[in-house]
């Protein structure tokens, strides 16, 4: 953590290790995000081959005398390309089983492109964050001789940060219980689901690209300028049930500028899904997969009493 000098300034050695570590620990996770997203990239160029195996195996069983029994591999014409090709195969198979494999690469491909597209998706959105939290120690570097208390104060924030994508351990002195006098957004529970509301585009991008961790539930009012809403979720947990999904979105129409509406779409998904175009404007952000929620807006404060509008 940073330590505080005598004078109640902050030690730019301090600052700059601090910062320092950070860089490297989030180049080494964006290293490895890069590598998973080659693997998967070359599992999706490989899946989409589908409609190919299929292909084989017809050829295949369009002409199987032409095949020898115990051969590795055979040139067939493509009866739908009428193009030649090699073929591998398996020698200890029939060319009828042999077939019957092509068949079945083919439906495992066709069944795993969405799989492999969703997963390309989610790991586009983990560079993404990444990119963004080397961009922002690069700038608390730049910023810390004008503003070393500031900038402390970013990099500390940028570490729970890194905590909350399972890249740094949580800190011992941390307590979970203690984080929703911590934090500076409109916070409420409702059955023990613990729920964060932006008030304003900076705390709204705060919430969804630092606060908020992959696996909780990300909200926001479809085409309507509006707060950010997380709700925490555990990691592999189950999802919030219905009635509590649709009353938060609710809650996330109420805070946005369609809360005089009968109705308004609500984009629902992870947050892990949620990422920022580079030099976008504050409280703007794209999400790679949503569903929709279609709902009347609602005040927390008809359900708890209080006043959330501050």
């Amino acid at each position: 953590m940073i330590e505080e000098t005598g004078d109640g300034g902050y030690a730019s050695e301090t600052l700059d290790l601090e910062v320092g570590h950070l860089v490297s620990v989030t180049k080494r996770a964006l290293k490895r995000v890069r590598s998973k997203l080659l693997k998967q990239e070359e599992e999706l160029k490989e899946a989409q081959r589908f409609p190919h195996y299929s292909q084989i195996a017809d050829s295949l069983l369009a002409h199987p005398e032409s095949v020898a029994r115990g051969a590795s591999a055979t040139q067939v014409e493509n009866v739908h390309t009428h193009e030649d090709e090699t073929v591998k195969l398996d020698p200890a198979s029939t060319v009828f089983e042999n077939a019957r494999e092509f068949y079945k690469k083919s439906r495992k491909g066709k069944r795993g492109v969405s799989i492999i597209e969703s997963k390309l998706a989610e790991t586009h959105g983990e560079e993404a964050r990444l990119v963004r939290i080397l961009e922002d120690l690069e700038s608390i570097r730049n910023d810390a001789a004008q503003n070393p208390a500031g900038s402390a104060l970013r990099s500390q924030e940028v570490h729970a940060a890194l905590e909350n994508l399972g890249i740094l351990p949580k800190s011992r002195a941390s307590k979970p219980h203690d984080e929703a006098e911590r934090v500076p957004y409109r916070h409420l529970t409702l059955d023990e689901w613990h729920i964060y509301i932006g008030k304003n585009d900076a705390q709204n991008d705060e919430l969804s690209t630092r606060f908020a961790r992959p696996w909780d539930v990300w909200m926001h009012v479809a085409a309507c300028p509006g707060s950010h809403v997380v709700i925490r979720r555990d990691k592999n947990g189950p999802m919030p049930p219905k009635d509590i999904l649709v009353k938060v979105a609710s809650f996330t129409v109420w805070f946005s500028k369609a809360k005089h509406t009968s109705y308004a779409d609500v984009h629902v998904t992870e947050a892990r899904y949620v990422h920022k175009r580079r030099h976008s404007p504050p409280g703007e952000v794209m999400l790679d997969q949503y569903k929709t929620l279609r709902v009347s807006p609602l005040s927390p404060q008809d359900l708890f009493g209080g006043d959330f509008d501050k």
